[in-house]
């Protein structure tokens, strides 16, 4: 809020005409959109915030941390949520993906199928804590 508050402040005190001045104003006014548009978005995540459940610690929610161990014996952790909220090097996985929106609900030891670009996948939950 500051910088733009000194972009526009700036804007108004500018005389002259030549195309330096042009090109600075231009530069100016496309930094205060991309502001505006930062200022648009974190708005919006504010006002769809959404509050983390009072799931049990062993139930996948939003806001919980999931590890998960995939067919070939790999296994990833992820945090359930926006990638805004994403904590650390932990990944973010959205409620609203595929993987996420299967997981919602299901506890340790469970085992889940989901869509995935490259066919059905199937995933066991190893861990499930909150974030």
């Amino acid at each position: 809020m500051k910088r733009r508050a000194e972009l526009v402040a700036e804007q108004g005190s500018e005389t002259g005409g030549d195309l330096v001045d042009q090109a600075s104003f231009a530069a100016q006014q496309i930094e205060i959109e991309s502001i505006d548009r930062r200022l648009a978005r974190i708005r919006e995540l504010l006002s769809a915030t959404t509050v983390a459940s009072d799931a049990p610690d062993d139930t996948v929610a939003v806001g919980s941390v999931v590890t998960l161990r995939f067919d070939d014996g790999s296994t990833e952790t992820y945090q359930v949520g926006l990638i805004e909220e994403q904590a650390g090097d932990v990944v973010a996985l959205t409620p609203s993906s595929p993987l996420g929106r299967a997981l919602m609900g299901h506890k340790v030891k469970d085992t889940v199928t989901y869509d995935a670009p490259v066919g059905e996948l199937t995933v066991e939950i190893v861990d499930v804590r909150a974030a």
